[in-house]
C-alpha cells in the first residue's frame, strides 16, 4: 500500500508540474496598444464658408518618411462647389500635392480626395481645423529599419580582379615615380662638381711670394706693408691647399681647424707662430727691421716647401705652371742659407 501511495504522489507532482508549465508557455493575448501621449495632429482647413466634412477614410496606415496619403472627405452637396480653390494644410510637415473632386458613393454630398506627402516621423491622427480629431491612429516611419531588426551579417566581399588591377597600377606608379626621383636626384649637379680642379696652391704662392721678395718694400723700409702682403699670401696658401678659412681666421682658430683635419702637429703649431709673428712685427710701434722681414719671408718659404702637394694628375695652365717654377727656383736662393766667408773675402 505504501508503495501505491508513492506511485500515486509521484503521479500527482507530475500532473502539476505539467501544468505549470502549460501555463507559462501559453501566454495572455496582448492588450491593446494605445495611442502614444506623443500622438501628432494632421489638421486640415478651408475657407469660412466651407462647412466641416465628415473624415471618411485615410490611408495607408503607415507611409515611410516622405511618403503620401490619401484623406477622402465628404462635404455637403449645396457647398462642394470652389471647395477645392480653399483647401490648405494647417500643419507645417504635410503638404496638400493633388485634390480630386466627384460624387460621394451614396449620393449624400460631394467627395474631395486630398492627397498630403507627410515630412516628420511618428503617429498622428486626423483633424479639420479646431474641431475633435478622428480615433484612428496612422504611422509615419522613418526610412532607416527599426533597432529591434538588425541588418543581417554579410560574408567580407573579396576584392576580385578589379581590386586586385587597382591594387597593381598603384604599385608600378609608385614604383614609376620612385625611379624617377632617384633617376632625377642622380642628374642633379652639385655645386662645383664637373668642374675642373684648381691649381695646387705652391704654385699661386710661390708666384706672390717671388713677386713680393724681387718688389723692394722691405728695402725702402715699408716692412709693415711687406709683412701685411706676406702674411695675406701665406694664409691663401692655407686655405687652398687644407680647405679652411684662413684669411678670416685668428692664428689660434687656423691652428685649432688643422688639427681638427688631423693633420701633424707640426703643421698647425708652425702656421700659428708664424702668423702670430708677422701680426707682432706689422703692429709693433718701431720700424720693422729688413732682417725680420727676410725672416719671416724664409720661414713662409719653408712652411710651403714642407707641405705642397706636386701636380700629377691635376690641369694646371701652361703659363702658370712655367711662372710658379721660376719662382720657386727665385724662392730657393732667397731662402738658402749665406755661404760661409774666410778672412781673405773667398767663400768656402
Amino acid at each position: 500500500m505504501r508503495t501505491v501511495h508513492r506511485i500515486a504522489a509521484c503521479a500527482a507532482a507530475l500532473l502539476c508540474w505539467a501544468a505549470a508549465a502549460g501555463a507559462q508557455m501559453v501566454s495572455p493575448p496582448p492588450p491593446q496598444a494605445a495611442a502614444p501621449p506623443d500622438t501628432l495632429v494632421l489638421s486640415l482647413g478651408a475657407g469660412r464658408d466651407v462647412p466641416a466634412p465628415e473624415l471618411r477614410a485615410a490611408g495607408p496606415d503607415s507611409v515611410l518618411f516622405g511618403g503620401e496619403i490619401v484623406v477622402r472627405c465628404v462635404f455637403p452637396t449645396a457647398t462642394g462647389e470652389g471647395v477645392l480653390d480653399s483647401l490648405v494644410s494647417r500643419t507645417p510637415w504635410a503638404e496638400i500635392v493633388s485634390l480630386a473632386e466627384g460624387d460621394a458613393p451614396d449620393g449624400g454630398g460631394t467627395e474631395v480626395s486630398i492627397g498630403l506627402r507627410l515630412g516628420r516621423a511618428g503617429p498622428y491622427r486626423l483633424a479639420w481645423a479646431d474641431g475633435p480629431h478622428t480615433e484612428q491612429v496612422f504611422h509615419v516611419l522613418g526610412r532607416l529599419a527599426p533597432e529591434d531588426q538588425p541588418s543581417p551579417l554579410r560574408e567580407p566581399r573579396r576584392l576580385g580582379w578589379y581590386g586586385w588591377r587597382l591594387l597593381l597600377a598603384f604599385l608600378v606608379a609608385l614604383a614609376v615615380l620612385l625611379f624617377w626621383l632617384r633617376l632625377r636626384r642622380r642628374r642633379a649637379v652639385e655645386p662645383g662638381e664637373g668642374e675642373p680642379l684648381p691649381p695646387p696652391a705652391w704654385m699661386e704662392a710661390a708666384v706672390a711670394l717671388r713677386d713680393l721678395a724681387d718688389g723692394g718694400l722691405d728695402a725702402r723700409g715699408e716692412g709693415r706693408a711687406y709683412l701685411h702682403e706676406l702674411d695675406l699670401i701665406y694664409r691663401r696658401f692655407l686655405s687652398g691647399r687644407f680647405h679652411i678659412g684662413a684669411v678670416e681666421m685668428t692664428p689660434d682658430e687656423v691652428a685649432g681647424a688643422l688639427r681638427l683635419r688631423r693633420h701633424p702637429e707640426a703643421v698647425p703649431t708652425r702656421a700659428a707662430d708664424i702668423l702670430t709673428r708677422c701680426d707682432l712685427l706689422r703692429f709693433s710701434p718701431g720700424e720693422v727691421p729688413l732682417a725680420d722681414c727676410r725672416t719671416q719671408l724664409c720661414a713662409v718659404v719653408e712652411a710651403v716647401a714642407d707641405t705642397r702637394v706636386l701636380a700629377r694628375y691635376t690641369p694646371v695652365p701652361p703659363d702658370l705652371e712655367v711662372a710658379a717654377r721660376l719662382g720657386w727656383q727665385r724662392l730657393q736662393e732667397i731662402a738658402a742659407p749665406p755661404e760661409p766667408v774666410t778672412e781673405g773675402g773667398a767663400r768656402v
